[in-house]
C-alpha cells in the first residue's frame, strides 16, 4: 500500500489555485536528480522506453557528445514508430549542429524552432522559450534547469561541469506538462492538436506521493504568473526562505518584499554563482543591488567550484518551487517558463539538505566584502545596470 503525502500547505494551495488558475494535484511522485551524471541517463532511459509519444522542449541544445546521444535516442524512437515532437528555442539552439536536426527529421521526428528570426517579427526577438520539458507517453515528465550541452555532463567536479537540478515526475501533473507543451507546439505550427492519442497518466509507483501545481508563463499571456508566485511565497513565508538561482536580479519591488520579510523575522538565504558564470553582465547587474539586502540580514552564499545553474526556492518547511525560472526580469516577463509548486515536508527537507551540502562549497559574502569590491567592479555594475530590464 502506498503512503500518500497529502498537501502540507492546504491553505496556500487553495489560495494559489484561486490566484493563478492552476489546480493543485495530489498523488505525484517527484524524483530529484542532481547534476548531469544522473539527469541525462534518466532522460535517455525514458526516451528509449517510449512506446507512443515523446514531447521535448528545450532552450539550450548545443553540439557535443551528449547532443549526439539525445539525437540518436530521439531518432531511434521515431524509427520504431513513436510520435516524436522536438521544440527548440531558435536562439538557444544556435550552437546546435544542423546535422543533428537533419538526422532527427530523416528518422521521422518533427523538429521545429520557437520564434526564429524573421524581419517582420524583430519586436519579438527578445521573447524566448526558456522551458525544459520532456514528456514521454504522457506517463512521465522531466523539468528543471538542464539543457542539452556538454557543460551539464559530469558531477560539478570542475569548472566545466555545471551544477544543476532536474526532476523526474509521475502522476496527475504530467498532463499539465503535456498540455503546456501542446499549447506552445500548436502556436508554433498553427495546428489544432498533436496527432498522438491521449494516454491517461498511470498511478506512480512510489512510497511517498506529493501535492503539486504546474504553472506556465508567457509574455503573450500570463507573463506575470512567475513573478506573482515568487512574490506570494516571500510575502507569506513564516520562518525562512532559501533561494538558489543562476541569475539573481531582483527589481526594487522584489527587494522591498524581501526586506519586509526580514523585518517580520523571516530568515532569508540566497545562493548564486561566483566567478564561474556564463553571463558576466548578469553578475555585475546583480551585485549592484546586494548592499541593502546584506545590510538587512540576507545571507548571500557564492558558489565557487563551477557554474551554479539550479533553480529552486524552499519556503518554510513544506513548500518548494522548482522549474526553469530564474529570479530575474527575463523569467518574470520575457521568457516562456514552467514552474512547479511542490507541497511536501519530506521534499522540502531534502532540498534543505542539498542547500546545506552546497553551502560547504560556497563562501558567504559579507557586507564589508561587498562594500570594498573596487572601482572596476562598480563601473561594470553601472553599465550592466543599463541592461537590467533585459536580464
Amino acid at each position: 500500500m502506498q503512503e500518500t503525502q497529502s498537501c502540507a500547505y492546504p491553505a496556500v494551495g487553495e489560495r494559489l489555485q484561486a490566484l493563478l488558475g492552476s489546480p493543485v494535484e495530489t498523488g505525484n511522485a517527484i524524483e530529484t536528480l542532481v547534476n548531469g551524471q544522473r539527469i541525462f541517463p534518466a532522460m535517455l532511459r525514458a526516451i528509449e522506453e517510449a512506446r507512443h509519444e515523446i514531447c521535448f522542449e528545450t532552450f539550450i541544445y548545443w553540439s557535443g557528445d551528449i547532443a549526439g546521444e539525445f539525437a540518436d535516442a530521439l531518432s531511434a524512437a521515431a524509427k520504431r514508430g513513436v510520435a516524436v515532437q522536438v521544440l527548440l528555442d531558435w536562439w538557444g539552439a544556435q550552437k546546435m549542429d544542423d546535422e543533428l536536426i537533419e538526422q532527427m527529421r530523416a528518422a521521422g521526428a518533427r523538429v521545429r524552432y520557437f520564434n526564429p528570426l524573421r524581419w517582420w517579427q524583430l519586436h519579438r526577438l527578445n521573447y524566448r522559450t526558456h522551458r525544459k520539458i520532456l514528456v514521454v507517453d504522457r506517463q512521465v515528465a522531466f523539468t528543471g534547469g538542464v539543457g542539452i550541452a556538454q557543460v551539464w555532463c559530469g558531477d560539478a567536479r570542475a569548472p566545466d561541469e555545471w551544477h544543476d537540478l532536474h526532476y523526474r515526475i509521475a502522476g496527475p501533473v504530467v498532463r499539465c506538462f503535456q498540455q503546456a507543451f501542446q499549447e506552445l507546439w500548436c502556436e508554433v505550427l498553427a495546428e489544432p492538436a498533436l496527432s498522438a492519442a491521449a494516454q491517461a497518466p498511470a498511478p506512480p509507483d512510489a512510497k511517498r506521493l506529493v501535492a503539486a501545481q504546474v504553472l506556465t508563463s508567457s509574455p503573450r499571456s500570463g507573463a506575470e504568473r512567475v513573478y506573482r508566485v515568487f512574490r506570494y511565497a516571500i510575502e507569506h513565508a513564516r520562518n525562512r526562505v532559501q533561494l538558489v538561482t543562476a541569475y539573481f536580479v531582483p527589481d526594487r519591488e522584489m527587494i522591498g518584499i524581501m526586506l519586509a520579510a526580514l523585518r517580520r523575522g523571516v530568515e532569508f538565504e540566497v545562493m548564486v554563482p561566483g566567478k564561474h558564470i556564463d553571463a558576466d553582465v548578469v553578475r555585475y547587474s546583480s551585485r549592484s543591488s546586494w548592499g541593502a539586502l546584506l545590510r538587512a540580514g540576507v545571507q548571500i552564499h557564492v558558489y565557487d567550484p563551477t557554474m551554479l545553474h539550479a533553480k529552486v526556492m524552499v519556503v518554510d518547511d513544506d513548500w518548494v518551487l522548482i522549474g526553469s525560472a530564474n529570479f530575474d526580469n527575463r523569467s518574470f516577463s520575457l521568457n516562456d517558463e514552467v514552474l512547479v509548486n511542490v507541497f511536501s515536508e519530506p521534499f522540502a527537507a531534502q532540498h534543505r539538505e542539498l542547500f546545506a551540502k552546497d553551502c560547504e562549497r560556497c563562501h558567504r559574502l559579507s557586507y564589508d566584502e561587498w562594500r570594498h569590491r573596487g572601482l572596476t567592479c562598480r563601473i561594470k555594475e553601472f553599465f550592466a545596470n543599463r541592461l537590467r530590464a533585459h536580464l
